[in-house]
């Protein structure tokens, strides 16, 4: 039965229309099924094919934050940090890593310096040790569990190099920081404290590319207190005395000795001088100098 056309609005009385079919075009009556299906659709996310501003969504920026950089697209483009800083950045490991403040520092003083400190030894011996029974004293010196020794006169050269003691019967072990040929860097030093070497830097003299087990490390020992010891210096000359003596206590006769006028043209000049002690020189010109007319310098002689 086809229904008459209503010519007014109807009103219902809050009653209900049941059983209606599903609707067809845009005029039909809908079904609360029909309603609830647009609504869900409209407000799922899978749906979604516009675009939605990030401010209606109210956990956007807590979402993202949550998120690693690692997690992110790698980046195709410069990433500019408006003049702020990296911090808390990790040691580099490959060529392209971001090299820290302190790594290059040290590698900048190692080119400027042209010598890598590598620890201190506590002796260094040159004659043959055992390094898998090295006993209770090397050098002379009575051994302590973990004490670094310098080893560098091997009958097997390429056991030469910076060991660990472990005790008398226990093998010797190289250092961390000389077990690998990434370690022995060419220019490597050490200081030395007791023993034959005491108070002396051991330097490695080899020049070639350095490989752990079959290079040879040759080292050369230079005395640390040597260097520090300041010369004597004195003028000389009274108007009376024809004898100077001059007490400089350098522990040697090995020195030298320049006396300069103390005037223009300040030159060098030649006088006898006498060495009787280890710490003492006299100085005797041929005629009497006036008050402070010359002046002397001792230093220790370098070999």
């Amino acid at each position: 039965m086809t229904a008459r056309k209503s010519a007014s609005k109807l009103d219902l009385n809050n009653k209900q229309i049941t059983n209606l079919g599903e609707p067809q075009n845009g005029t039909d009556a809908a079904r609360k099924v029909d309603v609830d299906t647009a609504h869900d659709n409209a407000i799922s996310r899978d749906n979604h094919t516009g675009t939605q501003l990030s401010t209606t969504i109210s956990d956007f920026d807590a979402a993202v934050r949550a998120n690693r950089l690692d997690q992110m697209a790698a980046p195709t483009n410069p990433v500019g940090l408006g003049g702020n800083r990296l911090s808390s950045v990790g040691e580099p490991v490959s060529a392209s890593d971001a090299a820290t403040r302190g790594y290059v520092d040290s590698k900048l003083s190692e080119q400027v310096t042209s010598r890598v400190f590598k620890g201190v030894a506590r002796v260094s011996s040159d004659s043959p040790v055992n390094i898998a029974s090295p006993g209770a004293t090397i050098d002379g010196i009575t051994m302590d569990a973990n004490d670094l020794v310098l080893l560098a006169g091997q009958t097997t050269g390429s056991q030469n190099g910076f060991y660990v003691y472990h005790g008398a019967a226990s093998a010797m072990t190289r250092a961390d920081n000389w077990d690998s040929d990434e370690d022995a860097k060419l220019g490597s030093y050490w200081v030395v404290t007791e023993g034959t070497h005491a108070d002396s830097f051991a330097l490695m003299t080899n020049d070639a590319p350095f490989v752990i087990g079959t290079s040879v490390l040759t080292l050369v020992h230079i005395s640390a207190t040597e260097g520090a010891t300041a010369p004597y210096e004195t003028d000389l000359g009274d108007g009376s005395a024809t004898s100077f003596t001059c007490d400089h206590n350098l522990g040697t006769k090995a020195v030298n000795v320049v006396v300069v006028r103390n005037a223009s043209p300040y030159d060098e000049i030649d006088v006898a001088i006498l060495r009787p002690t280890a710490n003492r020189v006299v100085i005797e010109p041929d005629d009497v100098w006036s008050a402070g007319q010359f002046h002397v310098t001792i230093s220790k002689a370098r070999g």
